[in-house]
């Protein structure tokens, strides 16, 4: 497809557990104006056979050493071409064969920047926990994160505007481009959960390394600061033991 309405980049390493649920979520959907560009930063166990089983519905893919899955999606970006991307952790999956055919009839004809969805928390046995994800003005950015970015629409030219992602964060990233884009953004939210996320991906599971690289970008916000920015890491550290006894997302 040469003008793709979506773009859906997944980054992979040694994801063959996971993968094929993954992948099988994306060729299912009813709604068919997609791409799908998968970037491997050079498994070592079965993830490329998963990937050659599929090969037919992949637009673009390569395996080799990379910087991490932000240097993964960066380079998937450069040959992307729908008007909107969205990037899937390789352990996450859509969440209904319809998601993207309810997005698609939410989003109409209006061209919109960002479209933020909801995402079903899921542990490794794949059982349901707690559903996430806030609209862009009511995400509590720059102090919390509360979008679920899996899954989430961005339309390409943001990146062509404001940039690629920063390979020098391993986890942060993601928050470092959103807090790159202005809030005057045409944005739509989607009330509805669309993405099933594995609550055991980087990002998640490693806390420490998180609240450290957010600290490190909201510290270069001229809205924030140093100061700020350790207030706001104090207050995501003090109440991790709680969450953790509560069993709630932190």
């Amino acid at each position: 497809m040469d003008s793709p309405r979506l773009s859906i980049i997944i980054a992979t390493w040694n994801a063959g557990s996971t993968l094929e649920r993954c992948l099988a979520s994306v060729v299912g959907q009813s709604f068919r104006e997609w791409e799908l560009l998968i970037s491997d930063g050079g498994s070592t166990d079965d993830t490329m056979a998963v990937v050659e089983r599929h090969s037919r519905n992949v637009a673009w893919t390569r395996s080799g050493e990379d910087k991490g899955i932000y240097d993964a999606w960066n380079l998937a970006l450069e040959h992307a071409k729908g008007h909107y991307v969205c990037f899937l952790g390789a352990d996450d999956a859509l969440h209904s064969p319809h998601a993207l055919q309810e997005i698609f009839a939410s989003i109409g004809n209006v061209d919109y920047d960002l479209v933020t969805l909801r995402g079903q928390l899921r542990d490794g046995g794949w059982n349901a926990k707690q559903v996430f994800g806030s609209s862009w003005m009511a995400s509590g950015l720059p102090r919390h994160m509360n979008i679920c970015h899996p899954g989430m629409l961005h339309r390409l030219t943001l990146f062509k505007k404001y940039g690629l992602f920063d390979t020098s964060y391993k986890v942060a990233a993601d928050l470092d481009f959103l807090l790159r884009l202005p809030n005057s953004l045409r944005a739509l939210h989607i009330p509805q959960v669309a993405v099933d996320v594995q609550d055991e991906g980087i990002s998640r599971s490693r806390f420490w390394l998180r609240i450290k690289e957010r600290r490190q970008v909201h510290a270069s916000l001229t809205g924030v600061g140093p100061v700020k920015a350790w207030l706001y890491w104090a207050d995501k550290a003090w109440r991790r033991p709680i969450a953790l006894l509560l069993g709630l997302p932190h």
